[in-house]
């Protein structure tokens, strides 16, 4: 008997509520909340949306709770995506809300947690009523994370960073995705291009030494224009903590600048401390200074790649060509000794040795 009267109770209770709304009678904000909460409790949609709907054609009294009220109904009780994002397009076109309050107050209510795909619906509707370039601009940006990251939607997610480059042609997270999305389709003219405006766009000195050595390595691997290489380093990794040494050394050499090779690997030295590290860069410069015939100085650097490594035998082979073709014979008879001693081989230890004994020979008869 008592669940009988509560349902007569509430049914009359409803009714009352019905016959209030489609008589347009006016309501106070008290009595508003608690008309939708009833109606909302016992799923009266019709008469619920017939409400909310009065309520948001009157400018005086509609707020954004009204808006996300419905929004959230059509959403989570409804399933009704679509609808949903279009209040809430709607609600940003009335009230004039920016990108800001619709992430805080009105995403988080009219969705479930993580329904990426229903929280893109509402951004999508939302961009075309939002009348500030700057929330059009973080809109957008949500939306690339949305596609990227949740919803991995490969066709949406490059055409709205092209949107985004459209309204903001310097946005960085734009310019580094069609970075990697030209890299990846080896477009490196684009790549160029979108380098050069992401280092007018960048402002942090780290950033600007970074793409400026990618701006050089493109030109040099890529494109085959070392000039534009060496051009890129000296504009833009001037004070770079960042090794540029190997592009600028590759560029050199690929123009035939043997000095400038030269100077990048002095620079080099510089900066370097092992021994065995060192050792490579004397014996690189020897071998530079023996092509341009230079080989007083070739010999120099030989000599200190000798006596920094002990293991290494290049630098050796190399004081032995640079002292006969000096006609120092004492060095290169030093030097094939010194060689002998750090050889495994027995082949190579009996060659040495034939070696030794002609020059020996040869150094008697020059002397007679």
């Amino acid at each position: 008997m008592t669940i009988e009267v509560t349902a007569d109770v509430e049914a009359s209770l409803i009714k009352e509520m019905v016959s209030q709304i489609d008589s347009g009678a006016v309501m106070d904000a008290p009595r508003l909340q608690e008309v939708l909460q009833t109606l909302e409790k016992f799923e009266c949609w019709a008469p619920y949306f017939r409400l909310l709907h009065h309520v948001l054609a009157n400018p005086r009294i509609r707020t954004i709770a009204h808006y996300v009220r419905l929004a959230r109904v059509k959403s989570l009780y409804l399933d009704e995506a679509a609808d949903a994002a279009h209040i809430c397009g709607r609600l940003v076109n009335d009230l004039k809300i920016g990108f800001v309050t619709i992430r805080d107050e009105v995403v988080p209510k009219v969705i479930e947690e993580e329904d990426f795909t229903s929280e893109a619906l509402i951004w999508e509707q939302c961009l075309g009523s939002l009348t500030d370039q700057s929330d059009k601009v973080s809109c957008l940006e949500r939306l690339c994370l949305i596609y990227e990251k949740k919803t991995h939607n490969e066709a949406l997610l490059g055409t709205t960073y092209e949107r985004l480059l459209q309204l903001d042609p310097q946005n960085i997270k734009a310019l580094r995705y069609f970075k990697l999305a030209f890299s990846q389709n080896n477009e490196w003219a684009e790549v160029v291009n979108v380098l050069k405006t992401l280092l007018g766009s960048v402002r942090h000195p780290q950033e600007i030494f970074r793409y400026g050595q990618e701006l050089a390595a493109v030109n040099l691997y890529q494109l085959e224009n070392p000039a534009e290489a060496v051009k890129a380093l000296e504009k833009y990794c001037a004070d770079s903590p960042l090794d540029t040494s190997t592009i600028h050394y590759d560029a050199y050499q690929k123009m035939g600048d043997i000095e400038g090779c030269l100077r990048v690997l002095r620079g080099c030295l510089l900066n370097v401390e092992d021994e065995t590290s060192r050792a490579v860069l004397h014996h690189k410069i020897a071998s530079l200074h023996e092509f341009l015939g230079q080989l007083e100085a070739a010999m120099e650097n030989y000599q200190k790649s000798v006596e920094l490594s002990s293991t290494f035998l290049d630098p050796v082979e190399g004081m032995i060509s640079t002292a006969i073709a000096l006609k120092k014979w004492e060095v290169a008879l030093g030097s094939m000794r010194t060689l002998i001693e750090r050889v495994e081989d027995e082949e190579s230890k009996a060659q040495l040795r034939q070696a030794i004994r002609r020059l020996e020979n040869g150094m008697e008869h020059a002397a007679k």
